[in-house]
């Protein structure tokens, strides 16, 4: 059975991999969707720029969360040893 601290390492090391680049897909995938929805009628216009701004708000927080992953891990690994 693989050691608490080690499986902790490992989701760090996938965060710190892979989120820089969600993120980034996030943040401009909402900024085109929002850039989009200006030309739909009003109707469709408020679900669009919902969800941009949902898209973006979640590649924030993304960010937010890889930048702190090293923090994160590490205070879990003293918690937990």
């Amino acid at each position: 059975m693989a050691n608490i601290v080690s499986v902790v390492d490992s989701i760090q090391l996938t965060l710190l991999d892979l989120g820089p680049k969600i993120s980034v897909i996030l943040i401009v995938l909402g900024a085109i969707i929002y850039g989009l929805a200006q030309v739909q009628p009003a109707e469709k216009r408020g679900q669009w720029q919902s969800i941009a701004i949902g898209m973006v708000i979640g590649g924030i927080i993304t960010a937010a969360i890889v930048g702190a992953a090293s923090i994160i891990a590490s205070s879990s690994a003293t918690l937990l040893t």
